[in-house]
């Protein structure tokens, strides 16, 4: 990328060449000294280098990677912490990074993983012999040299006896990237060297499949499944599964020493021994693999954090729970909330609690001691549950906007096809949901639905007094586990079914099939951080380029072009990626890679490499990221997320461009094709629809039954419920959701009453 107007032209004596990328903390550059050495020169921001706590961080961080030297790593060859704009210059390593490999050409063949692995390990070793900890191992932080993989960014490092922890971090800062953070990072903010292990074991996972093994929609998905869920080896060689598992282990004294781990690697995959799972093309859940002897140096800790801890990535950052223990968010209903996998199932109404083995007693009381922040917006009325004495929410710090948040849909199906009468034998009001017997419904998945089902809930449970919901936001992959298992009676996904997830389910539905029954509609709203730019359209074929990296500035002509008369700037469009797996990244690319297939390519894609050296976040800090970045283009959930930043119109071909919001999406849904059978309604959105008014870019949420073979008890509480939210309302539009289209939500109500 060559070099932009304002960019220096030397630094240090080294003369600049071209960029090589652009961060929260300021732009590499590729140099070459006097001599003709290449070096990679990191310029700290202005903004940043004005900072004196800055500035005492970045001479830690050059003082902590000069001391660490190997074949693996990437040396410091000269810095100036003191310098106008403070600069630091490493070896120049040629190379894509492991992330820009994976995107590029997909996963690696296991045995190119199993010599990354060893690779990686060396060079941890390297930075731990030092007493460091890196604290930010990720794919994006590893460069593939021809001679083998080099780690990068010691822009976080912390000494391992923690005595430096509050000049590199700051009060209750802790840094990482949630994906690829371990498990004690979240609980307590704990870093030692086994977090390390922990964060090689998930970028092995990545560079073998694709995918990270907690990926998630936003942060505190991503903290849920890593601190209580097996890992996602979906897709693993065979050979690398116990090598990996080794490292993902949830206790960091489980976890192999990186000596263990050269002796393993040495040894070759043979030595690693069978897996004790499964097949990992089969997507199942994998054993522990059995627990390592603990070095004396893994899980030397931090410090206690204070309250307010917040998990910083390289540009922005997350408010998760305060000192003590990370874990799933309640349900914000009367009833008590989901308790995570392995403690047992919460009691529906009465009769005596279950019997739970050691770990889920252990488990439950940890939880005991879970402090949550609450949201301004939560209800105050809502009650604790009296053992799991939680708030019942936790606050994402996406900026100003928070999450969007779900809206509850009045029933106006009077009498509510195959519901029970309302108690006492009255008849529902017009706009009251038919009520179902008393009891619980539990359901599980997608975490973009929390605040939705939360709503949904509290609006039904007070039209219906002895009705209770709750709602596990495990993820969708998990929530179709749970269903499987019998522990949710339905599970909620934001896409339709892959084959493995649909035969899954299917072994909850004996006799029938898995169906999808629509919710409601999220649109995903393209925007941008544009000074003296207050509206802007945009067409498929200049976003793909512009996503692509072949549009730079914003006066391009292609730009211009459909948008006649406005005045745009000359200057640079720093392109804001979402580099985890996301629903909503694959609504996006399914609508570039429908309407300009030529131009995207015809596969769409679920996570994207960071474009041209901008910011890679992940989709829940996307907002904050725009808002942080002058320039900047992104896309993001319409609402909450949006709020603030300037939403891109889209020219699709219809009379006039449309506007992102929740009519122009319910009215592009009202063209979207059924493709399930029966009673399934399964949609195909038409992406490259040119109705007029309709907005294309919406992720579809959907609840999933049995045709046949659901719990009657189950299904009798359950049936009214989806009656309700998929009735037609305009809650949902006031935070950002999209009601169905009448016809549509008709259909999904009468399909309910044919389920057995």
């Amino acid at each position: 990328m060559t070099l932009q107007d304002g960019d220096p032209r030397t630094v240090g004596g080294y003369r600049l060449e071209d960029r090589l990328g652009a961060g929260g903390m300021g732009v590499v550059y590729r140099a070459q000294s006097l001599s003709g050495r290449q070096v990679a020169v990191k310029v700290i921001r202005p903004e940043l280098a004005g900072d004196p706590a800055f500035r005492q961080r970045f001479r830690r961080e050059v003082t902590a990677a000069r001391q660490v030297s190997g074949a693996f790593t990437a040396p410091v060859v000269d810095a100036d912490a003191d310098a106008e704009a403070p600069w630091l210059a490493t070896l120049f390593v040629p190379g894509p990074s492991l992330a820009e490999r994976v995107h590029r050409q997909g996963p690696l063949p296991a045995v190119e993983v199993w010599m990354l692995a060893a690779g990686l390990v060396e060079a941890l070793r390297d930075i731990h012999r030092v007493g460091l900890v890196h604290r930010d191992l990720k794919p994006g932080n590893v460069l593939l040299a021809q001679d083998g993989p080099r780690v990068i960014d010691f822009g976080i490092v912390r000494a391992v006896d923690g005595s430096d922890v509050t000049a590199l971090t700051g009060t209750g800062v802790v840094v990482g990237t949630p994906p690829f953070m371990a498990p004690e990072q979240f609980r307590r903010g704990e870093v030692g060297p086994a977090a390390d292990v922990f964060a090689l074991g998930s970028v092995l996972v990545h560079a073998a499949t694709g995918h990270g093994p907690f990926d998630g929609d936003h942060a505190h998905a991503v903290g849920f499944r890593v601190v209580y869920e097996d890992p996602d080896l979906t897709g693993l060689a065979p050979e690398l599964v116990p090598l990996v598992q080794s490292c993902l282990a949830k206790d960091p004294a489980d976890r192999p020493t990186l000596a263990e781990l050269l002796t393993l690697l040495a040894a070759g995959p043979s030595a690693a021994g069978p897996s004790t799972a499964g097949p990992s093309a089969a997507g199942g859940t994998y054993a522990p693999a059995a627990p390592a002897a603990p070095a004396p140096s893994d899980g030397v800790t931090a410090p206690g954090l204070p309250d307010g801890v917040v998990f910083r990535a390289p540009t922005v950052g997350v408010s998760l729970a305060p000192e003590g223990v990370f874990g799933p968010p309640p349900t914000v209903t009367a009833g008590p909330p989901p308790v995570p996998e392995g403690a047992g199932a919460p009691p529906v109404s009465g009769g005596p609690e279950p019997a739970r083995d050691a770990g889920a007693v252990d488990q439950e009381r940890d939880l005991e001691h879970r402090s949550w922040l609450r949201r301004d917006v939560e209800a105050p009325r809502r009650r604790r549950r009296t053992r799991v004495a939680v708030a019942v929410a936790v606050v994402v710090a996406l900026g100003a906007g928070g999450i969007a948040a779900w809206q509850g849909l009045r029933d106006d199906d009077k009498g509510g096809r195959g519901s029970a009468a309302a108690p006492g034998g009255a008849s529902p009001g017009p706009s009251a949901p038919a009520c179902g017997p008393a009891g619980a419904v539990n359901a599980a998945g997608a975490s973009s639905f929390k605040v939705a089902m939360d709503h949904w809930s509290a609006g039904y449970q007070a039209a219906c007094p002895g009705a209770r919901t709750n709602y596990a936001p495990t993820g969708s992959g998990a929530g179709i586990q749970q269903f499987r298992d019998g522990s949710a009676d339905f599970a909620v996904v934001d896409r339709t079914l892959t084959t493995a997830q649909a035969e899954s389910a299917a072994a909850r539905c004996p006799g029938g099939k898995p169906v999808h029954l629509p919710l409601g509609v999220l649109p995903v709203a393209v925007v941008v951080n544009l000074p003296g730019v207050d509206s802007l359209t945009l067409d498929a074929p200049t976003l793909a380029r512009i996503f692509r990296g072949q549009i730079t500035r914003w006066n391009h002509a292609e730009i211009a072009a459909v948008n006649p008369g406005r005045l745009l700037p000359d200057t640079v469009i720093q392109v804001v990626t979402p580099t985890d797996e996301s629903s909503t990244t694959l609504a996006f690319t399914q609508y570039l890679s429908k309407v300009v297939p030529t131009g995207w390519g015809s596969i769409p894609q679920a996570s994207l490499a960071a474009v041209n050296g901008g910011p890679g976040v992940s989709s829940a800090l996307v907002a904050q990221a725009v808002k942080q970045t002058a320039g900047a283009v992104s896309f993001t959930r319409y609402g909450g997320e949006s709020a603030g930043l300037t939403t891109v119109r889209l020219a699709t071909g219809a009379p006039e461009p449309v506007d992102v919001g929740t009519d122009s999406a319910t009215k592009a849904v009202a063209t979207a094709r059924i493709t399930g059978t029966g009673a399934d309604l399964a949609l195909e959105p038409d992406f490259t629809t040119k109705a007029a008014g309709a907005y294309p870019i919406m992720q579809i949420g959907y609840a999933i039954l049995c045709d046949r073979g659901n719990d009657g008890a189950a299904l009798s509480r359950t049936r009214p419920f989806l009656g309700s939210v998929v009735a037609e309302g305009d809650g949902a539009a006031q935070s950002g959701y999209a009601k169905l289209p009448p016809a549509l939500a008709q259909q999904v109500r009468q399909n309910l009453a044919t389920l057995g």
